[in-house]
């Protein structure tokens, strides 16, 4: 097992909602809860799944200062059980996005992992097939969802 982890937006989604392959990052949440292992979201990461799980809660993706309660709950949550937030290098983000057509929010996951030499967990896109730096890549699932 990697002694860290940064998880993209997706990974934590798919936890959260229990989406196809949501069993794996289980698994590496606990080991991070249980202190065995690190785990990180970056920043920009963590603003996604904000805004995701407030849009999903709140009605017709629209969202509500419950739903917004909610995400802050999520993420709170995360953060107790060992998950940590983590600021990641603008320049190495920006170097990342310009090389593809990676999103600006994976862009910050995969400069994060390179800092932190760690292992980026991401679903079944192929965003991540080629990179700008060396990054070592867990596919949490096969298919996109």
């Amino acid at each position: 097992m990697s002694d860290s982890y940064v998880f993209d937006t997706e990974a934590i989604i798919s936890f959260l909602y229990n989406e196809p392959g949501h069993e794996r990052i289980n698994t590496l949440l606990s080991h991070v809860a249980a202190s065995d292992t690190e785990g990180y979201l970056a920043e920009t990461n963590a603003s996604e799944v904000y805004y995701l799980i407030a849009r999903f809660e709140g009605p017709d993706d629209q969202p509500t200062t419950s739903s917004l309660r909610t995400a802050d709950r999520d993420i709170r949550t995360l953060t107790r059980n060992g998950l940590t937030i983590a600021r990641a290098d603008w320049q190495l983000a920006g170097e990342v996005k310009a090389d593809g057509q990676i999103s600006l929010a994976d862009a910050y996951a995969v400069a994060l992992a390179s800092e932190l030499d760690a292992t980026l967990v991401v679903g079944a896109d192929d965003d991540f097939d080629s990179l700008p730096v060396t990054v070592d890549i867990e596919r949490f699932r096969t298919d996109s969802v």
